[in-house]
Parts: C-alpha cells; sequence; structure tokens
C-alpha cells in the first residue's frame, strides 16, 4: 500500500514538470511574454541556472532539520509542496506583455525552488516503503505512475484549452487566458494527488528518533568525505556533471522545440502524451533491471543513449517528424537515470543520513546546474538553438567518465 501512496506523489508533481518547466508555460514565456523565442529560451534557462545555485546553498541544511525530527522530512514536504501550489497559481497574471518578463521569472523561480525543495524529501521517503531487494522496482513504479498517470491531464489541457475555439470559462484566446488558466489546473491536481500520499506517510509510516548530536556541517562533510572521496561522494560528484544536462533537457526542451522545428502548444502536448507513454514503458523496465543488475549499469547506458539523442537533435534532425521520435528515444530513457540515480543514492545512505543525503542528493544536481543552462543559454544568445543544444552533450560526456569510478552497487 506504501509502495502505491508514495508513487501518487510522482504523479502529483510530474504535471509541474511537463506543463509549467518544460512544455506549455515556458514556451508561453519565450513566444508571447518576451516575444522572441531566442531570448527567451536564454532568460528561462538562466532562471533555472540560478535557482539550482540557491537550492544547492540551502538543500543539505534544510535535509538536516528534517533528519532532527521523526516526522521532519514529511512535515517538510507538506510545506514546500503547498508553497509550489500556491506559487504556481501566480502565472495567471503572466500577461503576453514584456512588462511581465521579470514577474513571471521570479514566479518561476519560487515555485520551482519549492518545487525542488519538497523533492528532496519526497526521495529520501522511499526507503520508508520498500526493502533492499526492490527499490528499483518501487522508485521506478513512482516514475511509472506520474508519466502514464499525467496523461489525463495533459489531454484534458489540450482538448479543453488549446485546441477548440471556444474555451471553457469564456477565457480569452486573444489574450492567452486559455494558456495562463493552465497552471491553476496544475496546482489543483498537484494538490489532490500529493495529499493523500502526505496524509498516509504521516499516519500510517513509524519514524525513528534520531540521536545523533554530531555537528549539522560536520556530519555532512562525513557522508561525502572521510580523508578521500567516499563512495556516496564519488556518485555525488558524477552526477553533479550528468544532471548539468538532465536540468537542460527537461527545462529547455520545450523551448527547443519551439524554436527550431515551430512546435505549437498544440504541437508540444501532443508530444508529451506520447513521450509519456514511451517514458511509462521505459522506467518500469529500468526499475526491474536495477534490481536485477546495479544501478551504476543503467546510469552508465542511459548516460551513453542519451548523448546520441543529444547530438542527432542538434546535428541531424530537420524535421518535426524527426525530432519527435528522437524526443520519444530521449523519453524512454531520462526516467529510468532518474529513477536509478534515486536508488543508489537510498542503498549508499544511512536511515539516519536520508535528509541530509537527499540534500546532498539535491546538493549534486544543483550546485553546478547554472553551468549547464548558463552555457547552453549563452551559446543560443550568441550563436544559435542548435549550438546551445549540442553542448549539452560536454556534460553528459564527462559525467560518464566520472561515473565509471563510482563503486558498483
Amino acid at each position: 500500500m506504501g509502495k502505491l501512496f508514495y508513487g501518487l506523489y510522482d504523479l502529483a508533481n510530474s504535471a509541474y514538470t511537463m506543463i509549467i518547466i518544460t512544455f506549455v508555460t515556458s514556451a508561453y514565456f519565450a513566444n508571447q511574454i518576451v516575444g522572441n523565442p531566442q531570448l527567451g529560451a536564454a532568460y528561462w534557462q538562466w532562471t533555472a541556472g540560478l535557482c539550482g545555485i540557491v537550492i544547492a546553498l540551502t538543500g543539505p541544511f534544510i535535509g538536516a532539520l528534517a533528519d532532527k525530527k521523526p516526522k521532519g522530512k514529511i512535515n517538510f514536504l507538506q510545506i514546500f509542496t503547498l508553497l509550489c501550489i500556491l506559487t504556481t497559481c501566480l502565472f495567471w497574471f503572466s500577461k503576453p506583455n514584456p512588462n511581465y518578463i521579470l514577474f513571471t521569472l521570479i514566479i518561476f523561480f519560487i515555485s520551482n525552488y519549492c518545487y525542488e525543495v519538497g523533492t528532496i524529501f519526497y526521495n529520501s521517503l522511499l526507503k520508508k516503503c520498500s526493502d533492499e531487494n526492490n527499490i528499483g522496482k518501487t522508485s521506478g513504479f513512482a516514475f511509472a505512475l506520474g508519466y502514464i498517470g499525467s496523461i489525463p491531464i495533459l489531454l484534458l489541457v489540450l482538448y479543453f484549452f488549446i485546441l477548440p475555439e471556444t474555451i471553457p470559462f469564456g477565457l480569452d484566446k486573444n489574450n492567452f487566458e486559455h494558456i495562463r488558466f493552465i497552471p491553476l489546473i496544475v496546482a489543483f491536481w498537484f494538490f489532490i494527488f500529493s495529499m493523500p500520499m502526505i496524509n498516509y506517510f504521516k499516519k500510517k509510516i513509524s519514524y525513528e528518533e534520531n540521536d545523533d548530536t554530531t555537528p549539522v556541517a560536520k556530519k555532512i562533510i562525513e557522508i561525502i568525505w572521510q580523508k578521500k572521496f567516499t563512495s556516496v561522494g564519488k556518485f555525488l560528484l558524477a552526477r553533479m556533471i550528468y544532471s548539468d544536462a538532465l536540468i537542460v533537457l527537461i527545462a529547455g526542451g520545450g523551448v527547443y522545440a519551439s524554436g527550431v522545428f515551430n512546435f505549437t502548444s498544440s504541437d508540444l502536448l501532443q508530444l508529451a502524451i506520447a513521450g509519456n507513454i514511451v517514458a511509462f514503458v521505459g522506467v518500469l523496465i529500468g526499475g526491474y533491471l536495477n534490481d536485477k543488475f546495479s544501478s551504476k549499469k543503467i546510469i552508465l547506458f542511459c548516460i551513453a543513449v542519451l548523448t546520441s539523442t543529444v547530438v542527432y537533435g542538434s546535428l541531424i534532425a530537420q524535421t518535426k517528424s524527426e525530432f519527435f521520435y528522437n524526443v520519444l528515444v530521449i523519453s524512454f530513457f531520462i526516467g529510468s537515470i532518474q529513477s536509478a540515480s534515486r536508488v543508489m543514492m537510498t542503498k549508499l545512505l544511512s536511515k539516519t543520513d536520508l535528509g541530509k543525503g537527499f540534500g546532498l542528493f539535491s546538493f549534486s544536481g544543483r550546485v553546478t546546474a547554472f553551468a549547464g543552462p548558463l552555457m547552453v543559454g549563452t551559446l543560443t544568445y550568441l550563436y544559435s538553438q542548435r549550438i546551445g543544444f549540442l553542448s549539452v552533450s560536454i556534460f553528459f560526456i564527462l559525467g560518464f567518465l566520472l561515473m565509471t569510478s563510482v563503486k558498483n552497487i
């Protein structure tokens, strides 16, 4: 039962990732608010990078605070989830006018920060609803539920708010109210599927007291460094690099598709639906193989494939259909690498260090998160979106090389 409730949170927050970060709101910001897809893409990536820096600096210490109390992690999860939901609603006020550029970027920054911090505590609860033999399947199931279960909201958005000439509630398409209303749907979806999970973990799951009196800063350092890099430290170093590439693919994929291949909002949502179906299959297979083989092998294989898709999407693909199918390949593997990374971190940490550990996990995914968006945004601004997108492969290659030194687990 815990496995199902755990997966509900993935179902809840995946709507935010797909619609706000990747497909709809990001494209609306670049095309309608900024009015220049290339410049809008750069602004969006730079903001994602700045948010990553702040998450990296605060995540481990917020995680450490949660570790001090038995129900700290679930309580912090509830707080940051509600904050993300509330700020997401404010996208309604982002009108299609350059005067709203700063306002929209501030809302994106705050909501994304709350989303990411909430994810720290969500990931740290994985061990509470699984055992050593099925952590991969549990993590894969949660990701899969997020992918396949989010299709209804994508269909709702597409067929009720994007495609029709007449929009519900009398929303004005000329003022893009139908696009601005979509974040309210995302917020409602996030709320109704996250609260059951949070309430279940509050009432049904037992939590241990943590009597470790080691100073927070010292304990955080000991997790990653004990005269040399620990196994956790080596893994986080590798993940720090390949996560830069994943952040760009997730946060900038919709902007790239609309700017280079002229994907419309309708095209992007159809791509999201197809991608979710493919990702659903991919992450279930990846979760099974994770338990059968190892997280390290799954991560290395995924990096190799994703690198090839970036090269294809930036140098070879010329048509909408070619890029469409390339994204489906990305979708198949991107969930598996995220799931395997979560599993690997869970196995490497003790129960009393999960909050701090996943704070460091977030740190590793964000401390250099500015590098990917900054590089892509800058190269996009100076040259083209294709050149910017190609630079993502650098981070995948470096991450692969570092990952080879990590213990097989």
